[in-house]
């Protein structure tokens, strides 16, 4: 199955290993490498996560999973045909209808 990436998926994995790295370098290596296996989880189960509600019809299928080993940072992404595309990637603390909003 196949994983394909939003517009400002890899800017968000960034700032998040970047935060990260400002106190552990060797934790944000290991966010990011749980971000890529749970990555291939969800390609291979593209229906595992909780199904999202918005009010936009674009976004009627974005379904919500934790990185695995970091469960406070959540996956959003929408199961496809061919596996999965990654369109945030964000702190559970963040109010994420504001953030697909303003996308």
């Amino acid at each position: 199955m196949k994983v394909t990436y939003a517009d400002g998926v890899f800017e968000e994995l960034v700032g998040l290993s970047c935060y990260l790295a400002e106190n552990d370098e060797e934790i944000a290596q290991k966010f990011l490498d749980a971000c890529d296996r749970t990555f291939l989880f969800l390609a291979a189960n593209r229906f595992a996560g909780a199904l999202r509600h918005f009010q936009s019809p674009g976004l009627a299928e974005v379904r919500m999973w934790r990185v695995q080993g970091f469960e406070k940072f959540l996956i959003f992404y929408k199961p496809s045909d061919e596996g999965v595309r990654i369109l945030h990637i964000l702190h559970s603390a963040l109010d994420y209808k504001r953030v697909f909003e303003e996308d």
